[in-house]
């Protein structure tokens, strides 16, 4: 027997967190007599700022060490597992790591009867808008957290490392037991006793949270998943097709990579009040991924599909409230803000203006404390222009 557990998280900035779960399931398994095995998949560049990666972690009850690995070592990525582990709620919308083709649903890898994991502080029926249906049963348990990114060096000591250990002891214990998860903890920092009671807090949380999705729940999937060529399929030579290029004013008016669109590397993305745009070009001079697009009136669309959520534009931005980053769960569809705003400026701005009233979140300087909520300046349609950036 074989018990397999996916990590997802976010390139880079949640690297050493994604790690020290994999590591210490490994750690509590062998302290309870079974046999553990875990590793890492790396994703483009090997990890560009923000993409889908992966830890895995494998726990038997009767297989050697050497069997586990040779079983379980050697695979990119695994064909299914018991639990998916995921560390940002935001990419319950889709994954596309680079070794990993096309758009994926979030739970692809959970077989039946398998859970997935989040934490997340939005309700279940809010996560399953934007999770894949699927043909059989499965499970979805959360426990409450805020993203925990902290960097490649940087480990953010928020007890998220701790509270994940305790909810996958709460959802199979065949894999580790609350018990040993405390003992170790406690073994480990014998002067932190928080450490051990937040994995138990969230052992509690998960064990009340788990619900059964039923066959058909959730969303039918939208992204196209792209079937790789076969072997005798390829070209003669290394020849790479080059991106068509184009350019005309407009939404989707330059050409872009059709194939690897970046997205669902973002956690926030921009809200753009157009009506307090001065037309300063910094957003389209300043984005690194190019994703503002020249219009006829002088103002610059967004092309959310490739928008990494980086926050250069409001950063770069010298209007107060006219770029402001938001929740990127208040949005269901990519579609273009430029277009609704000239269909209808003010409705879109009311739209604009519920958007960041809900959304507004930052990291705070001070690690351990979880997401800040932000009140910004509510300024109407047709009212007074918001000033310059202090």
């Amino acid at each position: 027997m074989i018990k397999r557990v996916e990590i997802n998280y976010r390139g880079i900035f949640q690297k050493n967190l994604g790690k020290k779960i994999g590591s210490d399931i490994v750690i509590i398994a062998s302290g309870m007599g079974r046999i553990g095995f875990s590793n890492g998949r790396y994703s483009d560049s090997p990890e560009r700022n923000g993409i889908p990666c992966k830890y895995f972690a494998f726990v038997s009850h009767d297989l050697s060490e050497e069997e586990l690995e040779a079983e379980c070592g050697a695979k990119l990525d695994i064909d299914q597992c018991d639990i998916s582990v995921v560390l940002d709620d935001t990419m319950i919308k889709g994954v596309e790591p680079w070794g990993w083709h096309g758009v994926r649903p979030i739970n692809e890898k959970v077989q039946p009867g398998g859970t997935l994991l989040v934490v997340t502080k939005k309700s279940q029926d809010e996560l399953l808008q934007f999770i894949a249906k699927k043909p059989y049963s499965w499970k979805l348990a959360t426990y409450s957290g805020d993203l925990s990114f902290g960097g490649l060096w940087v480990f953010r000591d928020d007890l998220t490392h701790e509270k994940t250990l305790g909810a996958v002891a709460g959802i199979d214990p065949d894999i580790i037991g609350i018990e040993a998860v405390e003992k170790y903890l406690n073994h480990k920092t014998p002067k932190e006793p928080a450490r051990a009671e937040a994995a138990r807090q969230a052992y509690d949380e998960v064990r009340k949270s788990v619900r059964t999705v039923k066959p058909g729940e959730g969303v039918e999937w939208k992204h196209e998943i792209p079937v790789l060529p076969k072997w005798f399929q390829f070209m003669e030579g290394a020849a790479v097709p080059a991106v068509k290029r184009h350019f005309e004013l407009g939404p989707k008016g330059q050409s872009r990579n059709e194939t690897f669109k970046r997205g669902t590397t973002k956690n926030q993305r921009p809200v753009v009040r157009f009506d307090l745009c001065t037309k300063c070009t910094l957003c389209w001079l300043e984005c690194p991924d190019q994703c503002f697009d020249q219009t006829s009136d002088g103002l610059y669309d967004i092309a959310f599909e490739y928008c990494t959520g980086c926050n250069k534009c409001a950063q770069a931005c010298p209007v107060n409230e006219c770029i402001v980053m938001v929740d990127e769960l208040q949005f269901t569809d990519d579609s273009s803000p430029w277009d609704a705003y000239k269909a209808n400026p003010q409705k879109y701005t009311e739209w604009a203006e519920e958007k960041k009233r809900k959304g507004r979140y930052i990291h705070p300087m001070v690690t351990g404390t979880g997401l800040e909520f932000v009140e910004g300046e509510l300024v109407p349609f047709g009212g007074k222009r918001a000033g310059q950036k202090t």
